[in-house]
């Protein structure tokens, strides 16, 4: 059995996962204690069998171009549609308050203009917006 202080270094240490510090300190107690040296070897041999075995996996050929078109597809922005459709909804209740409002100054003919003027000017401002936006 090895030292307990050192079971869980020596399994590090095999898989290369040690500092350099810690690595000095294994190797050195590893040189003195006949227990964990052994228990370092056949740690050793487990690891060559298990690579013998179980071998390396390699991926197809096309793995990496599979992997490339999905970091592309996912790197492509998506359409937010909610701040437009927030903005289409604020200013169509502001066009209807006003519209009630102005209404009871201006004679219908006039307010048929108005609503139509204010029309244009929305589909006008989102048409820039999503040009602009590329939406």
């Amino acid at each position: 059995m090895p030292c307990p202080a050192f079971e869980d270094l020596i399994l590090e240490y095999c898989e290369d996962g040690l500092a350099a510090a810690e690595r000095g300190r294994v190797e050195a107690h590893v040189a003195e204690c006949p227990a964990c040296r052994a228990f370092l070897e056949v740690q050793r041999e487990l690891d060559a069998a298990l690579r013998e075995a179980i071998g390396r996996p390699e991926p197809s050929a096309a793995f990496g171009e599979r992997i490339l078109r999905r970091v592309a597809r996912e790197a492509e922005p998506r359409r937010n549609w909610v701040p437009l459709i927030l903005d289409a909804v604020g200013f169509s209740a502001i066009a209807a308050l006003g519209s009630v409002v102005i209404q009871a100054w201006l004679s219908p003919a006039q307010f048929a203009w108005l609503m139509m003027g204010a029309s244009a000017t929305f589909l006008w401002w989102m048409s820039w917006r999503s040009l602009r936006e590329g939406l």
